[in-house]
This record gives C-alpha cells, structure tokens and sequence, in this order.
C-alpha cells in the first residue's frame, strides 16, 4: 500500500515502518528499508541504534551510532542510552568509555537517560569506580540508578557496599522493587550471607514482592552451598518453579556434589531429569555424585549414557574430565557449582591480559 501511494521514500513513512518492524521483531527488515531510503533523518538513525539495541543487537546498535556521528548527525540523550545500554550488555568497557567522552562532549552528564545508562553500563562491567562517580554526578537518582549500584556491587562481591547502599536508598524513601532484591539475594549468595539472605527474603515477601526465578535461583544456591540442604529443598517444593524450572534442581544438585549428600542429591537429580531427561548437565553431576560415594557401577553406566548423548550434544556446551571428576560447562551457565571462583578467575586473566598489553604498548612508543 504504502509503494502504491507512492510514500516508500518518506522519511515519515520510513520511521514509522522502522519502529514497527523492530516491534515485530524483524531487524532484518528495518535495515533492509533503512538502506534503501534516500534521505534519513535524526530519528530515523536515532530508531535504529534504539530498535538493535533493545533487540540485544548490541554490535549493530553501536555500529549504527558512530555511523551516525560520522554522518554529522546531533545525537540525544536517548541514542546516546541506548548505544550505553549495548556496551553494558555486550561488555564493552573501551567502547563505553569513548561514549562516556561522549555524553559529556553533547552537555548530557548529569542527565538521567544518559547517565543512568552510563552508570549500568560501568556497572555491569565491573568498573566500579567509574559507576560510583557517575552515580554522584546525577542529582535526582531515580530507581533504577540505585538497582545498577546495588546489583554492581553485588555482583562483584563488595557486598558490604551493596547493603550500605541500600540503606541509603530506603532513607531516601525510594521503594525497592523485584530487581532490587534480585541484586542483595545475590550479593547474599556470593558472599555466603546466610542470615542476611533470610531477611532480605523476608523483608522481599513484607513489601508484597513475590519472588521469581532469580530470587529463587539465588536463595536455593545461598542455602545449598551453606550446607542447608533440607532447607532449600523445603524452599523450592514449595515454589511455583518446582515442577517447570530444573535449573533450580540441577542448582541443589551441584550442592549436593560439592557437600558429598547423597540422599538430597538424588532427590534433587530425579527432580530435575523428570522435567528434562535428556539434560546432559544432570547426569553429570549425577555421575560426579555417585563417583564421590565410591559407587563405581553406576557411575560406569551414567557415564556410558553421557558417552551416547555427546554424539548428538547441542551445541555451545563441553566437558572434561579431571581426576575422576566430569566439569561441564554450557553458554550462559548459572548453575556451575564454582561460577563465582570461574568469574573472578576470568577477571583476573583479563587484568593481566590488559596490563600486558598495556606494557606492550608503553614499549613500542619508547622504541
């Protein structure tokens, strides 16, 4: 209709046939028409950092917002957010920095669209300290400032800060939300908190939030690595998760294999193969399990059957082998038993590998 109106090269036309595209899920297709237009303008760019990065296009969002710079075009505070809010979920640390010149070169530092998604963006990379400057540039903080502080600090295992910060929050009369206790439960979980988790948990259920699967996945992992095996599995039979979720199983299970529980992890395994039997990850902590009470026979005949399904294994997923022990690792993997220790190990390497190259280059400039 709109070729037979002859309209295909308005850029009215074009921006509102781009932002239903992207609602429709078809990026293809907004950049298919975004190419073969003519003439664009500032919000026809602008639509197509926003629509990619909000798709989780990250790579093409930044790639359509220094073309747009390049163009000449004037950027917002809503194209500069939305390119912020790819390097965040892509990890692009040098690339949100040269944002950050950015947003101040524009006159947008203190604004709460860009800074707000410049804070998440040093958030959830782990620069810390960046974050922390930038949360205290912003003058009015609204909610979602205060969950990228918390869940930053959280993450990264300063949970002290997390609970200093949420303090500071609530005498600010904010109130918490569901990501809110997402970041504390985990801050509680990588640090062990026990007593801590519980009441935040608590207060969680006060406020009339009802916990989802994060909650969950962070409270069965806190309870299981205490060694509060029964409690977890009281927790989780009594969730909503127990019977569509065996994520939270194979959770307890690691528990179960890390503390030598038998009985619980059983239990757990068979909870967890019930909903997905063919989960390769399962039955190797399955195997792991019966290995470390010595029961060699079945373990013999897990291990046949994990042979069997790595000949069809979905792709993205691997293991070894290592003194008797199957490690299994998949992409985006939250139920490792050691992912905390994975973390700050991978940290670490990348600490190194920086300052390496860091001093490679101090050596070719004085050469």
């Amino acid at each position: 209709e709109v070729v037979k109106a002859g309209l295909e090269t308005s850029v009215f036309v074009g921006n509102t046939l781009i932002n239903m595209y992207f609602t429709n899920g078809e990026s293809g297709s907004a950049r298919i028409l975004f190419d073969s237009l003519p003439e664009k303008d500032v919000i026809m760019w602008t639509e197509m950092v926003a629509g990619h990065s909000s798709s989780g296009e990250a790579e093409l969002a930044l790639k359509y917002f220094i073309s747009m710079l390049q163009e000449g075009y004037k950027v917002d505070s809503f194209s500069l957010s939305s390119a912020l809010n790819s390097t965040a979920e892509f990890a692009g640390l040098k690339q949100g920095e040269m944002l950050h010149a950015q947003v101040v070169k524009s006159g947008y530092e203190g604004n709460i669209c860009a800074s707000g998604s410049l804070l998440d963006m040093y958030a959830k990379n782990g620069a810390l300290q960046g974050a922390h400057l930038v949360f205290y540039t912003i003058p009015k903080r609204d909610l979602k400032c205060w969950n990228s502080m918390i869940g930053g600090y959280g993450n990264y295992g300063n949970s002290e800060m997390a609970f200093k910060l949420f303090g500071e929050m609530i005498r600010d009369e904010l109130q918490p939300d569901h990501v809110t206790y997402i970041s504390l439960l985990s801050a509680c979980s990588h640090c062990g908190l026990v007593e801590k988790g519980k009441f935040y948990w608590f207060c969680m259920m006060t406020d009339g939030i009802m916990p989802g699967f994060k909650h969950y996945t962070s409270m069965v992992s806190l309870l299981g690595r205490a060694g509060l095996l029964e409690e977890a599995v009281d927790l989780l039979q009594k969730s909503p998760f127990a019977k569509k979720c065996p994520e939270l199983w194979r959770i307890l299970l690691s528990s179960c294999v890390a503390l030598n529980d038998l009985s619980v992890g059983i239990h757990a395994a068979e909870q967890a193969l019930a909903q997905d039997p063919d989960d390769m990850s399962t039955h190797v902590l399955l195997s792991n399990l019966y290995a470390a009470a010595g029961k060699w026979d079945v373990v013999a005949e897990i291990r046949k059957k994990i042979r069997g399904m790595m000949v069809e294994k979905e792709p993205g997923l691997s293991w070894i082998e290592i003194k008797s022990t199957i490690h299994v690792f998949s992409a985006d993997d939250e139920c490792h038993s050691q992912i905390d220790d994975c973390r700050g190990e991978l940290l670490r390497l990348k600490g190194n590998m920086e300052l390496l190259y860091s001093s490679e280059n101090e050596l070719l400039s004085s050469g």
